[in-house]
């Protein structure tokens, strides 16, 4: 069942793009593909998590999923009724200090690294040799 939706959703994805390359395409046409694309997306991530048979789990994104088939893949969104194993534990981001001793901290939203001056560790002694 959860092959048949792939190949299914892979299908859907195939053909949309066919119809951007085939023809003309407005604004409208472009806007429609993009949000159809966020759907495949959206949709992707939750079928493609992994979680027990019949059980749930977080995925990477910390949303609860569920496998309501037994096929061993997330169908759905979990909800206030559904149990995970345990809590979700949010990964600390990562931390980059340059040779200045200033740190950078990973920001997934912008995709960018931003300066956090809370994580600066020393600077580290350059000694100088005549």
């Amino acid at each position: 069942m959860a092959r048949a939706r792939r190949l299914r959703l892979a299908g859907a994805v195939l053909a949309g793009a066919g119809i951007v390359t085939l023809g003309g395409c407005t604004s409208e046409d472009m806007a429609m593909f993009a949000d159809a694309m966020a759907v495949a997306s959206e949709e992707m991530s939750v079928t493609l998590t992994s979680v027990p048979s019949y059980g749930c789990d977080y995925n990477i994104d910390g949303y609860l999923v569920c496998d309501d088939t037994g096929d061993g893949f997330a169908d759905r969104y979990g909800d206030s009724l559904d149990v995970a194993p345990v809590a979700y534990v949010p990964v600390t981001p990562p931390v980059r200090v340059n040779g200045y001793g200033e740190a950078y901290q990973y920001d997934g939203g912008c995709d960018c690294w931003l300066r956090e001056p809370s994580l600066d560790e020393a600077p580290p002694r350059r000694r100088h040799h005549d």
